[in-house]
């Protein structure tokens, strides 16, 4: 018994000693190797900001950043924040994201399946917290709660149909997107 012991662990030992030498031959991906913290994205510039308000109540604050600090191309290199002024549930933000999209007609096949990966990903918010979304330049989009990452959605396609929930002229609140864009 004690022996089948030793050689399990000995097994266990080369296994893990085997495991990290190797450990620098695998090609990272970026659900392999997400951004964890906000710090290690790449530098923008604010486009413009805006606070949304529903009748008297204070939703949230936001700032859009582009490399430039103008709104050319909603598909890549660009940060949306939201700074919550109240609490709402994670379930709610992602209700509210459909309904947008049903505002502006979006009807995209993937659209059940973007809308169950945020539901997945997007955390309960408090008056504070900070949901950041960053697209990089392959057009990858990373959701940061509090500045740590909480998820991705590696199709190209998701960014410019997120962001156009704020930035479409037809968005449900042109007032918003008027701060945004700095109008």
């Amino acid at each position: 018994m004690n022996r089948r012991r030793l050689v399990v662990l000995a097994c266990l030992s080369i296994m893990s000693q085997w495991a990290l030498t190797n450990e620098d031959t695998l090609e990272p991906t970026p659900s392999m190797a997400p951004l964890t913290t906000i710090e290690e994205l790449r530098p923008l510039a604010l486009v413009g900001s805006s606070q949304l308000r529903v009748a008297f109540f204070k939703v949230f604050d936001s700032k859009l950043y582009s490399q430039s600090g103008q709104w050319h191309d909603p598909s890549k290199s660009f940060r949306f924040e939201l700074t919550y002024s109240r609490a709402i549930s994670g379930r709610f933000l992602t209700k509210q994201t459909s309904k947008e999209w049903d505002h502006l007609g979006f009807s995209d096949p993937r659209r059940g399946e973007w809308e169950s990966a945020i539901l997945a990903m997007w955390p309960d918010v408090k008056k504070g917290d900070t949901i950041i979304f960053d697209v990089d330049d392959s057009g990858v989009s990373r959701f940061y709660y509090n500045n740590e990452w909480v998820g991705s959605v590696e199709d190209p396609d998701f960014a410019p149909a997120f962001i156009a929930i704020w930035l479409s002229p037809e968005t449900s609140r042109p007032a918003h997107r008027n701060g945004l864009l700095a109008d």
